[in-house]
């Protein structure tokens, strides 16, 4: 905005190039992770023996990630300020990525850390800023805005170790699905067996096997990619209104696209006994007689249901993370009493969340709205 040919600009008024490269490591990992750790049993002794048990599996072959990362992006403000874009693109290339490895159960531990490979992380984000009113003498504005963001993983290689353990994954059975780690796939890519869907004339799971051939029988070895378990685009939306002292502010959040795989369906509607403390669904919605078109296997087939693309779905969310509403006071009283600054403001957050996918969330449903309010006075 200060060369000569952008003066006296009303369309444009500033515009800002950035590029930025760099190397970088990271530092947000403790230093004992590649350490077997043990712990005692609190003092207490078998036979003059001190009593200690394995806490961590440590992993004397863990290096340093490094991360090279390009990044273009501009800032852009039209009409004087009313509207205000930042748009950037980013490309980082990680190499001997640290992440947490998924183990087998019978290893006895659930994950540990290790350098997986190289990975490639690309995508833009977007933000926008608009002021549809801006009136100094009426002492009056509304903006509205939101940010947007698409970002794509893939693996460009996997080391030796995680190609062993992707074998052992991928012949394990669960209602879980497996987070295995292929070369050209997404870290979040959901691993399980494709289902055709629920045979109306015996409620079972009809299974597609790799081959294309159909089968009533569920095999590790015909898990394939099912889904990402990852937005194609997430961001926020916010709007701010003040009249005066009066002043509104609303956030809002969403996600496009991705997957997720329902696990609460799987635990709490097939893998149950019906007389257990069960979901409702086990007693209406499983299939129960010949012609019956279900969603879930027969009522009394107390067969294991393992990891399957029926539970894996589209996740597509919005919801409102917060709302507030504050009164600026600025009346003559004030100074007269001592008091230079006085405001009340009330908020309340989660108020809605409207998703495609209907699932339980543990402690947290449902959903904990939360009411407060605030008064600040300056003397």
């Amino acid at each position: 905005h200060h060369e000569v040919f952008m003066a006296g600009k009303q369309l444009l008024n500033v515009a800002r190039l950035k590029l930025s490269y760099g190397t970088s490591g990271s530092q947000s990992f403790n230093s004992y992770q590649a350490m077997t750790t043990f712990k005692d049993y609190g003092g207490a002794s078998y036979q003059c023996w001190y009593g200690v048990y394995l806490m961590a599996m440590g992993n004397s072959d863990l290096g340093w990630q490094k991360t090279k990362q390009l990044n273009i992006g501009t800032e852009l403000e039209f009409f004087n300020g009313r509207i205000r874009l930042n748009a950037d693109y980013y490309n980082k290339i990680t190499d001997d990525l640290l992440s947490d490895i998924t183990l087998p159960s019978s290893s006895g531990f659930g994950s540990y850390k290790a350098n997986v490979g190289q990975v490639a992380n690309t995508g833009v984000e977007l933000g926008l800023n608009v002021y549809v009113l801006r009136d100094t003498k009426r002492d009056m504005m509304w903006s509205i805005g939101g940010t947007l963001a698409h970002n794509k993983n893939e693996i460009k290689k996997i080391s030796n170790s995680l190609e062993f353990l992707n074998e052992q994954m991928s012949s394990e059975d669960g209602g879980n699905p497996s987070f295995m780690y292929e070369e050209g796939q997404s870290m979040n890519t959901i691993f399980a067996v494709k289902s055709k869907g629920i045979d109306p004339s015996n409620g079972k799971e009809i299974y597609i096997k790799k081959d294309g051939t159909e089968t009533y029988t569920w095999d590790a070895k015909d898990k394939v990619p099912c889904g990402i378990n990852e937005p194609k685009i997430w961001g926020n939306l916010n709007t701010m209104f003040r009249y005066k002292g009066i002043t509104l502010n609303a956030i809002f959040g969403y996600r496009y696209g991705g997957q997720m795989y329902n696990y609460t369906l799987v635990s709490k509607v097939e893998n149950i006994k019906p007389f257990d403390n069960a979901d409702k669904r086990v007693l209406y919605d499983r299939w129960k007689n010949p012609g019956d078109n279900a969603f879930f296997k027969g009522v009394r087939d107390f067969t294991t249901t393992n990891a399957t693309s029926r539970f894996v779905m589209d996740e597509n969310t919005l919801e409102c993370r917060s709302i507030s509403l504050g009164y600026d006071w600025n009346a003559k009283w004030l100074s007269q009493v001592g008091i230079s600054y006085l405001t009340i403001t009330g908020y309340m957050e989660d108020v809605f969340r409207i998703s495609s996918i209907k699932q339980e969330r543990g402690l947290s449903y449902p959903f904990s709205r939360k009411f407060s309010v605030s008064l600040s006075v300056r003397f």
